[in-house]
């Protein structure tokens, strides 16, 4: 069974859907609007981070052209040659390997101080020994570190190798650039040594740093170097961040939210990420977006109040309402209150209202008529009882009547009132509805002996009926008043005399009862002018339609009173099913067990 809700229950839901869709449209006015605001934030870093990595993309070509520089240097080659001799002749002259190698540092110390960002610089030679070039700072690396990087240096034939500085140095902004000098001399690219530059990456990306204030990381293209830059709070140091391609997301780092922009292009050493704390590019949107959640809850708590408020004052001229209603008597219900309060607010409520009243008034209206009625019925049925007298002495006196006209030797007058009781007996007694043909006979055989007293030779009466139909049924008093009509509308209306013949056959399963009269010819269609009430009956109209009303009721809407001419015979025909008193009363039972029988109709 559905679940039924109140208004007020309907009103809240209403309001938190209403509610509820306002917080999505703006949910997703603030997400296209923070989307639209990153895409701007995203171009626009695009935009002043593309000419300052240029820019240091140039300068460290720039240093790997000092570092080429100084290995093709004259000065370089013809020291290492030197070096190549004495060594290949077996005798190393400690005065000429120290010349030689002043002049390849020397060479170095020049092309070193042309650049700012690097910070030092380490030639070792082919027989292990290193040498230190400082510029702004001093590194010596251990010499294990030393010969793996000179080992790295020599496959890499002739590339400039790229290292993390950290191990060497223990600095994380250190880039180390390594390159072989090899002899150029007759093409023989014999080992004289391995220069070593340190780099200091955070002067590199000063340009960069300079535009963006945020965390930067630049990582090698072949995933070998990794550096930070501005991560005071080393919150990078256990993170890697991977990205595929240039874009932008918004990632979780730590227990913060940043806004995270990756730079990668084929042809640059480095990739570049720069992030940047959520809160100070957005900060301004997610406060925007919790105000907009916090007026909204504030709305909205505001508009569930008042609609609770007004939903309660509703329904609560509604709860009056229905609490007068059901003050309401039951059983003894006589009068329904009307509701008459004054204060009501709804307009709803007040046409509910009106229309109570009103329809309180017409039930009261019909409540008075019926106890009316019934009031009358009981007087009706006190007269009945009262009257059940009047029969029994009618007929004492009718007797004693009859007797006297006896006594007196007037027995003309004596069938008289003899038929007249008799009739008068069967008229005023409701115990039959149905009775047999011959009884019905037997009445219409009386009421004939007092009409034939009455108009004596100008009246003459025949019986025409078949024996097969004087066991069946017919309702009470139904040839009666068609004999009487055939007195009043035949006999009467002529000076010679009339015959009147009671004619009852069988046809089939239908009884046919005939009463004609040897009167003038009755209207066309009367008895159809009569049902359809376009003819106003006068003298016994009124009689053949309750006739034919009483024979519908018992035999079905195929039977009735028929009215017609048939030659000089004027013919009142009653159609009727043969029936027996033993079918109709089993067939009565059939129709309806719990009504006696006599008031239903019979079905074929």
């Amino acid at each position: 069974m559905r679940k039924r809700k109140s208004i007020a229950q309907r009103v809240i839901a209403i309001l938190a859907v209403v509610l509820i869709l306002h917080f999505a449209g703006g949910c997703v006015v603030l997400y296209e609007l923070e989307k639209a605001n990153t895409n701007y934030i995203y171009q626009l870093t695009g935009e002043l981070s593309h000419a300052s990595i240029l820019k240091m993309e140039d300068q460290m070509a720039g240093i790997q052209d000092i570092l080429y520089d100084i290995v093709v240097s004259p000065q370089v080659q013809e020291a290492g040659s030197t070096i190549l001799a004495e060594s290949a002749a077996g005798a190393v002259s400690t005065m000429k390997y120290s010349s030689s190698m002043n002049v390849i540092t020397s060479r170095i110390q020049q092309g070193i101080v042309s650049d700012h960002t690097i910070v030092c610089a380490n030639f070792l030679d082919m027989t292990g020994q290193m040498r230190v070039i400082a510029s702004t700072r001093y590194y010596r690396p251990s010499e294990e570190v030393v010969m793996q990087i000179g080992s790295l240096a020599t496959q890499e034939q002739g590339k400039t190798l790229l290292l993390d500085g950290w191990e060497a140095t223990g600095d994380t902004n250190i880039l180390i650039l390594a390159k072989e000098v090899r002899e150029k001399k007759d093409l023989s690219l014999e080992h004289i040594g391995v220069i070593i530059l340190y780099v200091d990456m955070e002067q590199v990306c000063r340009p960069l740093t300079d535009v963006h204030n945020g965390m930067l990381v630049l990582s090698g293209q072949n995933s070998t170097l990794r550096y930070i830059l501005n991560d005071s709070q080393d919150i990078l140091a256990q993170y890697m961040l991977d990205f595929g391609g240039n874009g932008y997301a918004i990632r979780h780092i730590g227990r913060d939210r940043y806004f995270v922009v990756h730079f990668s292009r084929p042809g640059q050493m480095f990739s570049y990420t720069l992030l940047e704390p959520y809160t100070h590019l957005f900060g301004d949107v997610v406060q925007a977006f919790w105000r907009y959640a916090g007026l909204l809850a504030l709305c909205g708590a505001c508009a569930m109040v008042l609609a609770v408020l007004l939903a309660h004052r509703i329904t609560g001229d509604i709860r009056t309402f229905i609490q007068h209603i059901r003050r309401v008597p039951g059983e003894s219900f006589t009068q329904m209150p009307l509701y008459e309060k004054q204060d009501v607010r709804d307009q709803d409520v007040y046409d509910l209202q009106v229309a109570y009243n009103s329809m309180s008034t017409r039930i009261n209206e019909l409540v008075r008529d019926n106890y009316m009625k019934q009031l009358l019925i009981k007087e009706t049925q006190l007269q009945a009882m009262q009257s059940q007298m009047n029969p029994h002495f009618l007929y004492n006196t009718l007797n004693s009547v009859y007797w006297m006209a006896k006594a007196a030797k007037m027995n003309g007058a004596a069938d008289m009132i003899s038929s007249l009781g008799l009739l008068l007996r069967e008229a005023v007694s409701h115990k039959e509805f149905v009775v047999a043909m011959d009884k019905e006979l037997d009445m219409v055989c009386h009421y004939f002996i007092i009409q034939k007293h009455r108009y004596e030779e100008r009246l003459e009466v025949r019986f025409d009926v078949t024996a097969e139909c004087s066991h069946l049924v017919i309702p009470k008093f139904i040839l009666q008043p068609l004999a009487e009509n055939a007195i009043c509308y035949g006999l009467e209306c002529r000076i010679e005399p009339c015959t009147i013949e009671i004619r009852i056959i069988c046809e089939g399963q239908d009884c046919i009862c005939q009463v004609r009269n040897q009167g003038p010819a009755p209207e066309p269609d009367l008895i159809g002018r009569l049902r359809e009430g376009t003819l106003k009956p006068s003298g016994n109209g009124i009689g053949l339609l309750n006739i034919d009303s009483r024979i519908k009721t018992v035999y079905g809407e195929s039977y009735g009173v028929d009215l017609f001419r048939e030659g000089e015979w004027t013919v009142a025909q009653v159609r009727l099913r043969c029936m027996t008193l033993e079918e109709y009363e089993e067939n009565a039972k059939k129709a309806d067990p719990g009504e006696p029988p006599g008031n239903q109709e019979i079905s074929r």
